[in-house]
């Protein structure tokens, strides 16, 4: 019995992990992402192009997107930082 406790607790375990290991990539993806728009806003917003270039280019690169884009990818770091702080701290008490 305490056999098939350990298997099923390992098991746990090891599914925890994969899902922080899961989290952790999606995490540096989100925080990748936020760094590329962040930067393109930073350049775009520093150029000096005058006005009228700026309305002839794509609406990609229109600040107030970029800044919305940039808001995003910050809410979307914060959510993949609780849920994997808390997987690596299930892991840590389980050691």
């Amino acid at each position: 019995m305490l056999r098939e406790y350990l298997a099923v607790a390992r098991d746990a375990l090891s599914a925890q992990k994969e899902i922080y290991q899961v989290k952790e990539q999606r995490l540096r993806l989100a925080q990748q992402e936020y760094l590329q728009l962040n930067n393109t806003w930073r350049d775009k917003s520093t150029s000096q192009t005058s006005l009228n270039s700026r309305t002839s280019t794509s609406s990609k690169y229109d600040p107030d997107i970029l800044k919305a884009e940039i808001a995003t990818a910050k809410s979307r770091v914060r959510e993949s930082c609780d849920p994997a702080s808390h997987a690596y701290d299930i892991t840590r008490t389980q050691r």
